[in-house]
């Protein structure tokens, strides 16, 4: 067992340094930048007043896609998820002046007893700095398996250079930090969930056909576009790729078909 899934399995929480270079990270900035800065002020304690949220990311820039699907990320989430799929990608940007996030668990509306095996995986990459001071996500360690945020307990900022990237278990309490710095702190959040349950944001929809259509094929099951167990996800009986014009193989009733 590799010590980042170790944690990950124990205090449910990781930190994997420094797997964009500066070059990446100053790509995905320049992208979301513009994205970000049309966007209103979110509304709500949950969701911040100094605080500007970016959905369905997917749809509008190719710069997150290496983020989405790196490998070292892809591969420690199917080790805990066996079949994971993208559930959402945004970017959060959080302000000066913003208070701190209620703590919450990511997976509690899906309606399973605790404990129970990890639904969810979530990620933050940090686009910006995080630190205690400009908001970074603070976490509840080996909360994951606890039905109630406990009263006294150990609570951890994860402080991260640009390029890194948080995964924690979405049982874990976590929420964002309040930012008293005098800049901006800008991460993406990619949340993996079983992909035999509902996503958060539906890609079907919310990616244009045109946008999807020029998706490489791994990509494209990696957000949804898969038949688990060759059951569910299906359409007309058939893998879902087939819908956007890849070459798939017909699926029996027992199961067995895959794309080609």
């Amino acid at each position: 067992m590799s010590e980042a899934l170790r944690q990950l399995q124990i205090d449910g929480y990781v930190i994997l340094p420094g797997l964009l270079s500066a070059l990446e990270v100053e790509e995905v900035t320049r992208a979301l930048t513009p994205l970000l800065a049309r966007q209103p002020w979110a509304r709500g304690e949950f969701f911040g007043s100094r605080t500007r949220r970016l959905h369905n990311v997917l749809a509008k820039t190719r710069a997150t896609d290496c983020l989405v699907g790196h490998p070292a990320v892809v591969e420690l989430v199917r080790t805990v998820l066996t079949y994971p799929q993208v559930s959402i990608v945004n970017a959060i940007e959080i302000h000066p002046g913003e208070t701190a996030q209620p703590f919450h668990q990511d997976d509690v509306l899906f309606p399973i007893s605790r404990p129970h095996p990890p639904l969810i995986v979530n990620t933050m990459w940090a686009i910006t700095e995080f630190t205690r001071e400009n908001g970074a996500t603070v976490l509840v360690p080996k909360s994951q398996d606890l039905t109630a945020m406990p009263d006294a307990c150990q609570r951890v900022s994860a402080e991260m250079e640009p390029g890194s990237v948080l995964l924690w278990n979405g049982g874990l309490f976590h929420g964002g930090g309040a930012n008293r710095s005098p800049h901006a702190r800008l991460g993406l959040n990619v949340n993996y969930n079983c992909a035999w349950l509902r996503q958060q944001e539906n890609p079907y929809l919310a990616i244009p056909q045109e946008v999807a259509r020029e998706l490489p094929d791994d990509f494209l099951r990696l957000i949804g576009y898969d038949a688990f167990l060759n059951i569910y996800g299906i359409v007309d009986h058939a893998h879902p790729l087939g819908v956007l014009g890849r070459p798939v193989r017909p699926i029996d009733s027992a199961g067995g078909g895959e794309a080609s």
